[in-house]
C-alpha cells in the first residue's frame, strides 16, 4: 500500500492542482485531486491481466473545471435538484442558487465541486488501507443555504481493492445536505465506447417520478414489470429505449432508485452493516463493480448528456460513455415529506458511507 503526491497541472488562474495516487496491494490504483474532490481515475486488471482506466474523465484542471458534466468530482451542499431553488424550514423560506432552467442542480452555481479541498494522507487504524482525509467549510449563506457546514470526506483504499467513500458534515443551523460523487463508471475502459453492453443490477423497489425539468413530482413509481427493474441483472441498453414517458423525459436514465436497504450486507470496518445498492459488470473483461451503502437512494445516470468532444488522451467522448452509481437521497428531498429527511445540524450530524468493491468475474 502506498500513496505518492504528484503535480496534475496548473489552473489558468495559476493555482496548482495536485493528485494524491493510492496503489493498492491486488494492482488497483486510484488518483484523488484536490481540486473538487475529483475521482481522476481508477486503473484494475481484467481476467485477461490487462489495466484500464475505468473512469471516464479528463487529462487537465482546465478540462475539469471549464466542461460540464461534475466527472468524479464531490457534490454538495445538496445533491440532484432542488426545484426553483426554494425551500422552507421552520417556517422561513430560503433561495439557493439557479444553474439549471430555473432550479438549484448539485449545490447551485459554485458547489463542491469548485472547491480546492484541504486533504491529509494516512492510514486507517482499522485495517491499515491507504486514506486521504478531505476536508472544506461552507460558510453560512453560500450559494443562499443556511448554516455554516463543516465537511469531512474520507477515500480509503484497501489491500483487496475495496473503495470506502466515507461523508461527514456538521452544521451550525439546519440546513439541506446531500453529499456524492459523480463518478463515470464504464468498466471495459473509458475509451471502450457507451456502457450499454454492460450488465447493471440494483437494490430498489421505485423511482422518484420526474417532471420535464427533471425535478422530483413527489411520487414513487414502483420498478416491477417496466424498464427501471433492474433487481435482476440486465444490460444497461436492453430497455433505455422502452416507450417511457420517464425514460423519454430525461434521454435515459437519469433518475433517483429508492433502495431497499434489504437482502446482501456487508459489515464495515465491524462497525455498522452496509445493504448492497448496486453492481456494474463489464461481460467482456470481468471488471465488476458491486456498491453498499447506507444512503437511502441511489441516482443512476446514464450520461445522456454528455456533451464534451474528447475525455483523457483525446479518445472521443460519447453519449452514454459512462454511467454514475451516486449514493445520496431523492432529488428535491427538502420540498417532499415523504422523502427520507435531508435537513441536517446543529444536534444531528450528517453520514453517509458508500463502499466500491471491485473484482474480477468470469
Amino acid at each position: 500500500m502506498s500513496i505518492a503526491v504528484k503535480k496534475f497541472g496548473t489552473l489558468s488562474d495559476g493555482r496548482a492542482v495536485t493528485a494524491y495516487v493510492m496503489t493498492s496491494e491486488c494492482g488497483i490504483e486510484v488518483t484523488v485531486l484536490d481540486m473538487g474532490g475529483i475521482l481522476q481515475s481508477i486503473k484494475m486488471p481484467g481476467k485477461d491481466g490487462k489495466f484500464a482506466d475505468i473512469l471516464c474523465g479528463f487529462d487537465t484542471p482546465d478540462e475539469y473545471d471549464q466542461k460540464s458534466g461534475y466527472f468524479g468530482a464531490l457534490i454538495g451542499r445538496y445533491a440532484n435538484r432542488i426545484g426553483k431553488g426554494k425551500f422552507t424550514i421552520d417556517g422561513v423560506e430560503y433561495n439557493v442558487g439557479l444553474n439549471n432552467n430555473g432550479n438549484s442542480l448539485h449545490g447551485g452555481v459554485v458547489g463542491f465541486n469548485k472547491k480546492f479541498w484541504k486533504v491529509e494522507t494516512g492510514a486507517c487504524k482499522c485495517c491499515g488501507a491507504d486514506k486521504l482525509v478531505l476536508s472544506c467549510v461552507s460558510e453560512d449563506g453560500e450559494e443562499g443555504f443556511p448554516g455554516k457546514v463543516e465537511v469531512k470526506v474520507v477515500y480509503a483504499l484497501d489491500a483487496r481493492g475495496e473503495l470506502t467513500v466515507k461523508y461527514h458534515a456538521e452544521a451550525d443551523k439546519k440546513t439541506p445536505i446531500a453529499l456524492t460523487n459523480h463518478a463515470y463508471f464504464n468498466m471495459a475502459g473509458y475509451e471502450s465506447g457507451t456502457v450499454l453492453d454492460q450488465e447493471l443490477t440494483v437494490n430498489a423497489d421505485a423511482i422518484c417520478e420526474i417532471d420535464d425539468l427533471f425535478i422530483a413530482t413527489g411520487n414513487l413509481l414502483p420498478v416491477a414489470g417496466t424498464a427501471f427493474d433492474f433487481t435482476e441483472a440486465k444490460t444497461i441498453g436492453r430497455d433505455i429505449g422502452a416507450d417511457d414517458i420517464q425514460l423519454h423525459r430525461a434521454g435515459g436514465y437519469d433518475h433517483g432508485f429508492n433502495l431497499v436497504g434489504k437482502g446482501e450486507t456487508i459489515n464495515w470496518r465491524g462497525k455498522k452493516e452496509l445493504a448492497f445498492a448496486a453492481k456494474l459488470k463489464d461481460p467482456a473483461s470481468g471488471r465488476t463493480v458491486k456498491l453498499y451503502t447506507d444512503a437511502p437512494a441511489l441516482q443512476v445516470y446514464t450520461g445522456n448528456m454528455i456533451d464534451c468532444e474528447t475525455f483523457k488522451a483525446g479518445v472521443p467522448a460519447v453519449r452514454n460513455g459512462g454511467v454514475c452509481l451516486e449514493t445520496g437521497n431523492l432529488a428535491d428531498s427538502p420540498n417532499h415529506d415523504n422523502f427520507p429527511s435531508c435537513i441536517y445540524g446543529p444536534d444531528r450530524d450528517y453520514d453517509c458511507l458508500a463502499v466500491f468493491k471491485f473484482s474480477v468475474e468470469e
